[in-house]
């Protein structure tokens, strides 16, 4: 399956504040109460989710429905992917991996929003990119970045951008390389004890769906 985005650059927020969030995984109504408690302004602030909206939570349908809202933006993670791919394109090894990993609130969803859903999800870019208001660069990216520069995202092989949804490499290895071109990369994918920073590496995935708290962090 190929991807329809590679990366997505987001204009400075000139209104409010970016923040970047972990892995969704259908814990909207809790994702919520914690946006709330930070004072999060849906008018002029925005999120960034590091993909995984879907699965193993009770709120899958809800979490794709983020994608229709002008504040939250996500990369595509490898469940995402898979819903794609076992799905739409009917790769029934996808399909099954899916289902044994979640997916199988699908079974009681509206088949009217399927068609949507797949429109939504081809849109997410594999990386997102952004400027923060004092000039730090940021990049998201699910579950890895297999270059050593920023600027090597633009010339990845479809092998590479799959390793930036499924690979743990460098967090099994607790790699500490600084990748160039960018000041932090935020990940999901990987479960850690809270925020784990690996060189200029960030990953944010403490494991909501096990009942932890969600990390959100700003971009400032």
């Amino acid at each position: 399956m190929k991807f329809n985005i590679t990366k997505l650059v987001l204009p400075v927020n000139e209104l409010g504040r970016d923040y970047v969030v972990g892995d969704i995984h259908g814990h909207v109504s809790k994702l919520e109460d914690q946006l709330t408690a930070i004072s999060f302004d849906k008018s002029k602030d925005r999120l960034i989710c590091v993909g995984d909206l879907i699965d193993r939570g009770p709120e899958s349908a809800q979490a794709l429905d983020l994608l229709d809202e002008d504040w939250f933006f996500s990369v595509m993670g490898n469940h995402e992917y898979l819903m794609l791919s076992g799905l739409k394109h009917q790769n029934s090894n996808d399909r099954l991996v899916w289902i044994q990993n979640g997916g199988e609130w699908i079974t009681t969803a509206a088949r009217d929003r399927w068609d949507h859903w797949f429109e939504k999800i081809e849109s997410m870019p594999v990386g997102i990119e952004v400027v923060s208001s004092s000039g730090r660069k940021y990049g998201i990216v699910h579950a890895d970045f297999p270059g050593r520069d920023w600027a090597d995202f633009d010339n990845f092989s479809d092998d590479e951008l799959q390793r930036c949804l499924w690979s743990r490499n460098n967090f099994r290895s607790e790699a500490k390389h600084t990748v160039r071109g960018i000041d932090t990369i935020f990940h999901g994918h990987s479960v850690s004890q809270g925020k784990l920073e690996l060189g200029n590496r960030t990953y944010i995935e403490p494991g909501v769906y096990q009942g932890a708290d969600f990390i959100i962090l700003p971009l400032d």
